[in-house]
C-alpha cells in the first residue's frame, strides 16, 4: 500500500474520531463555541509543534491566507451546524454520513477546477456513496 493511502486511512480514523468526539460534547450538552475554542486551540497547538519539529519558516503567499481564512470559515460553519443538528436532536449515525457527503463537493469541485478525469468507476463510487447514506438516513 502507498504512502498517500496510509495517510489518507490515517485521516479517515482521525475524523472519524474527532466526529465522534463531537457528539459526545453533544450528548454532554456542551455549549458549541467553548467547545470549538478548545477545539481550536489544540489544533493549533498541534500545527505549531509540527512547524518547528520541522523547521521550516512560516510561508503562505496572500493569496493562499485567502484560501486557508476561507477554509477556516468555512470549517467553523460546517463545525457548529454539526453540533446544532446535534443538539436539536439529530442522530449522529444519520448527521454523520450526510455530512460525510461533502466528498462529493470535493469532487465535483476538483473536476471542474483543477480538471481531473472523470471516470465511470468515479461517477459509481459517488453514486454509491449518495445511495449509503440514503440508507442510512432510514
Amino acid at each position: 500500500m502507498n504512502t498517500p493511502i496510509i495517510l489518507a486511512l490515517i485521516s479517515l480514523l482521525a475524523g472519524g474520531l474527532m466526529s465522534f468526539c463531537w457528539q459526545v460534547a453533544s450528548s454532554n450538552r456542551v455549549y458549541a463555541p467553548s467547545f470549538m475554542l478548545v477545539d481550536t486551540l489544540v489544533f493549533g497547538l498541534v500545527a505549531t509543534i509540527i512547524h518547528f519539529a520541522q523547521g521550516h519558516a512560516f510561508t503562505l503567499p496572500p493569496r493562499m491566507m485567502i484560501v486557508a481564512t476561507l477554509g477556516g470559515l468555512f470549517g467553523a460553519i460546517s463545525f457548529f451546524a454539526i453540533m446544532l443538528a446535534l443538539h436539536l436532536g439529530g442522530e449522529g449515525s444519520i448527521i454523520f454520513p450526510v455530512t460525510s457527503l461533502s466528498v462529493v463537493v470535493v469532487v465535483l469541485l476538483s473536476f471542474a477546477v483543477f480538471r481531473e478525469p472523470i471516470t465511470m468507476t468515479k461517477l459509481l463510487g459517488l453514486g454509491f456513496a449518495s445511495t449509503a447514506v440514503v440508507l442510512l438516513s432510514r
